[in-house]
């Protein structure tokens, strides 16, 4: 088990210009969003770029909101590479997109490209990106996440990129129940990939508590696993815990079976060398 952490820089329609006193200051396409990230702790570089933001991320004392600055659509899209992905001012502080993963989202287009028609599970996946990008590159994916409101923003993403309907599975389901369901079918797959947040409800009321359900669901990992398996990757947003953590949880179900790393996740802000800390992640790679 060796530690790397997943440090890069922006992509084409995304940068981290600036970051301090708890805030981020990014770049989405043609628009720059000021959004609150506790791990931000110095002081900013450049207090005058921050006033050209368009949308400010603010808590209320009743919730939470976005306040307007300039003139900024509630949705516009960015694209990775051929991905078209949209993005939208939702009622909480994130915009539809991890781009920190963009790494991953590379590393699981090339083994798709090396490995027509494998399959892929994407747990807790959002809206989607990595699953777009697998089907992009000729997978047959599974995509669950609990959202019934977020999966119609896949199946938007898999519009704008030019996948048709049927390209993927997208099921409305709490991610632990609905293994358990695979494992029963003996369905099998070469790539599983899980983000989990720390605590979670279900569409049917199911309570996902990362500390009850993290090892319960990593125990079914092995028999998710085709013998042909590639690559398992599990990510940590605002979790609570050491990336070397999330190493260990897999090292223990998988670690006789290929190669772990681990790391922190982070972006490194433009024209500097400073880097946000975003999450952490852990991976299983086959030898």
């Amino acid at each position: 088990m060796k530690c790397v952490d997943g440090i890069h820089e922006g992509f084409d329609e995304y940068e981290l210009l600036d970051s301090g006193e708890g805030r981020k200051l990014e770049q989405f396409g043609g628009y720059m969003l000021d959004r609150p990230d506790p791990q931000a702790l110095w002081q900013k570089r450049d207090g005058a770029l921050w006033g050209g933001v368009h949308a400010k991320f603010e808590w209320a004392d009743k919730g939470e909101r976005w306040k307007l600055l300039k003139e900024i659509p509630q949705e516009w899209q960015i694209k990775w590479g051929d991905i078209v992905l949209q993005l939208s001012l939702k009622g909480f502080k994130h915009v539809g997109i991890f781009p920190e993963h963009h790494q991953q989202w590379e590393e699981i287009f090339a083994i798709g490209k090396q490995n027509p028609g494998i399959r892929m599970l994407n747990l807790f996946g959002y809206t989607g990106a990595a699953s777009i990008v697998a089907a992009k590159a000729g997978m047959k994916v599974t995509h669950v996440d609990a959202s019934k409101q977020t999966l119609l923003t896949v199946k938007e993403n898999m519009r704008t990129s030019g996948l048709p309907e049927d390209s993927m599975r997208i099921l409305c389901e709490e991610a632990l129940r609905y293994a358990k369901r695979l494992l029963e079918r003996q369905e099998q797959f070469e790539i599983i990939i899980m983000d989990p947040p720390a605590f979670g409800r279900g569409p049917k009321g199911e309570v996902w508590k990362i500390e009850e359900s993290l090892s319960e669901l990593l125990a079914l990992i092995p028999k998710l696993l085709s013998p042909d398996a590639k690559l398992v990757i599990l990510n940590g947003y605002a979790s609570g815990y050491a990336a070397r953590t999330f190493g260990e949880l897999l090292s223990d179900v998988l670690g006789d079976r290929g190669d772990i790393s681990y790391g922190d996740i982070g972006i490194k802000q433009k024209n500097s060398d400073r880097v946000l800390a975003t999450g952490i992640y852990s991976k299983w790679n086959s030898r």
